[in-house]
């Protein structure tokens, strides 16, 4: 994609945004760093040919398309790390950013390990109907269960259904100081076998690298290739691979 993008960070004062903002500006030049300060004045913007990484809140999204209802845009992608969405505010988000014709890219989870181990619950799930999820993170998340959790009981939940298995996976939540990221599924069956998988995320420094891939791989797209709307949910490597 050869084209010259304003490149602006939502959120770069927080615990995440800030490590991932600081690993990306040695090799992005942003026009627009945002946070609870800024952020009014932000929104009334022009956000043709803009990239926006948005580490912030769920709320700023809502105030986004507030700010900017009736408007459609040109070339603008909207990258987010934020999770705690409802399925509904899910729904209210994809059809403004339709209405906006812009690109919204949402990814619960930008480490690639997290990704990977999604890729192999996938298969895990065709064989094991039994399961539970325990996700442990800081103190301070608001959001409850987290996002990568969610993301990780929907694949074994489709998984599932497509083989008319009708349990649910049930979601353990820990919040306590000194945790960062960490999430163990437990898979077991009726004939003595259990599978433990823990994925661990001791620095959020492991995020940086799937926001840097997810920009190499906008910049390197043709326009075609997106479609406008909100993507919820996604998973970096098929996104990044695709």
């Amino acid at each position: 994609m050869n084209h010259n993008f304003r490149l602006d960070f939502v959120g770069y004062t927080g615990k995440t945004g800030n490590i991932i903002y600081n690993s990306l500006k040695e090799k992005y030049n942003f026009t627009n760093l945002v946070n609870s300060k800024n952020y009014k004045d932000y929104l009334r913007k022009d956000f043709n040919d803009t990239i926006l990484i948005d580490f912030s809140s769920k709320q700023f999204v809502f105030e986004f398309i507030e700010a900017n209802n009736g408007k459609e845009f040109r070339n603008l992608f909207y990258i987010s790390g934020v999770t705690g969405f409802l399925v509904e505010e899910f729904e209210y988000i994809n059809s403004s950013f339709v209405n906006m014709k812009a690109f919204g890219l949402h990814f619960p989870n930008f480490s690639i390990g997290i990704n990977l181990i999604n890729d192999f619950v996938r298969k895990v799930s065709s064989y094991f109907f039994e399961a539970e999820i325990i996700e442990m993170h800081h103190k301070t998340k608001k959001d409850k269960p987290s996002g990568t959790s969610l993301m990780t009981s929907t694949i074994i939940n489709q998984v599932w259904k497509r083989n008319n298995i009708n349990n649910q996976v049930n979601v353990h939540s820990i919040r306590l100081p000194s945790l960062v990221a960490h999430q163990t599924i437990l898979f077991s069956n009726e004939f003595g076998e259990i599978i433990e998988i823990t994925h661990h995320s001791i620095s959020r420094s492991c995020f940086s690298i799937g926001v840097h891939k997810v920009l190499e791989k906008i910049f390197k797209s043709k326009y075609d290739e997106f479609v406008p709307g909100f993507k919820f949910n996604l998973n970096l490597l098929e996104f990044i691979e695709g």
